[in-house]
This record gives structure tokens, C-alpha cells and sequence, in this order.
């Protein structure tokens, strides 16, 4: 039977320590290689999205079903519409994931969510709607983090503008109307 002398607590400590050292990088590196990733190369990809940042990662790093779609900083020259393009890039290529929810985030502070159906159908009708489309109907099925949809509870007036800034294919007053839905 060991006693527990000072060096071998020393020795139980630094295990512990390396353990939870590499536990965390497991995390991270699995949150990077699967999610981070794929947006850094969508960012680099297309020069149009110059001036986005945005962090991705699953919810609480560890919930695979959840992905937080983190906005971080938007400036030009991509602006907001350049933001959106880069979540229904993001969306395109998560594709055939088992995702439940994609939540939607502003500086690390969770705002909205969208179900993983509808932010799939979203990565699938990338290129084949029009922007505007793809902003209204992300804009139809974003929901509060409680669950009810957002255009359900917000005033007739800025719904309505919603709507019609998006038909008269005002895609950059679109874009920061549903920019700051977000980030209030």
C-alpha cells in the first residue's frame, strides 16, 4: 500500500493537469477541424467576405446536435450582406450533418436560434434562390432562444419593411435589418 507522500501527490497532480490538458485540446481541436475550419476556408475562398469574422463551435464545445454560429466583427467591405453569405456558404457546406439547432450568437452572447432542418434548406437552396429569398426565409424561421419564431413576435411595421425591402431587392438594407434583429 502506497502512502500519499508529497512527491506522490506531486506526481497525481501533474497527471491531472496533463490529462485536462489534452482533454481540452481534444475539444478544441475537435471543434476547430469540424466547424472553425470549414468557415476559415469559405472566408479565404471568396474575396466578397472580406471583412467578416465569425467563430464557430458546437454548444458548450462538447454538443454536437448544436452549433453556435458566433459574429464576431462585420466591416467592409463585405458588410452585413457579405455576413449572411458566409452563413448560407456555411450552411452549403454542413450539409448531411445531423444538426438540431444552429444557434445565432454576436460577440459570444447567444441572440436566436434556427432549427437544423431549415438551416439545411437553406444550405441547399444557396445558389439557386436569390439572396433576398434566402435572407426572408431565414429571416421566416429564425426563432427566440425559447423557441416561438421571431416574425411572429416582433412589430407588423418592421416586419412588414422586412418584407418589402426584400422584394424590392434592397439587399443591403435587408441584410442590416436582419443584422439587427440579431444583435438586439
Amino acid at each position: 500500500m502506497k502512502y500519499m507522500t508529497v512527491r506522490n501527490m506531486q506526481r497525481a497532480f501533474t497527471w491531472l493537469v496533463l490529462v485536462s490538458v489534452s482533454v481540452c485540446a481534444l475539444v478544441f481541436g475537435f471543434n476547430y477541424f469540424n466547424l472553425q475550419r470549414p468557415v476559415n476556408k469559405i472566408l479565404e475562398q471568396d474575396e466578397r467576405n472580406a471583412g467578416v469574422r465569425v467563430s464557430v463551435y458546437y454548444d458548450s464545445y462538447v454538443d454536437t446536435d448544436t452549433i453556435v454560429f458566433d459574429v464576431r466583427f462585420v466591416g467592409p467591405p463585405a458588410g452585413y450582406p457579405g455576413l449572411f453569405r458566409v452563413f448560407f456558404q456555411f450552411a452549403r457546406e454542413m450539409q448531411g450533418r445531423d444538426i438540431e439547432n444552429v444557434m445565432l450568437a454576436y460577440n459570444g452572447r447567444q441572440k436566436l436560434k434556427i432549427k437544423g432542418d431549415d438551416f439545411q434548406e437553406l444550405g441547399a437552396s444557396f445558389g439557386a434562390m436569390q439572396p433576398r429569398q434566402l435572407l426572408w426565409e431565414l429571416a421566416r424561421n429564425m426563432r427566440l432562444l425559447n423557441g416561438r419564431l421571431v416574425m411572429s413576435h416582433i412589430p407588423g411595421n418592421y416586419a412588414q419593411m422586412l418584407q418589402k425591402n426584400l422584394s424590392e431587392d434592397n439587399e443591403l438594407q435587408a441584410a442590416s435589418a436582419l443584422f439587427n434583429t440579431i444583435t438586439q
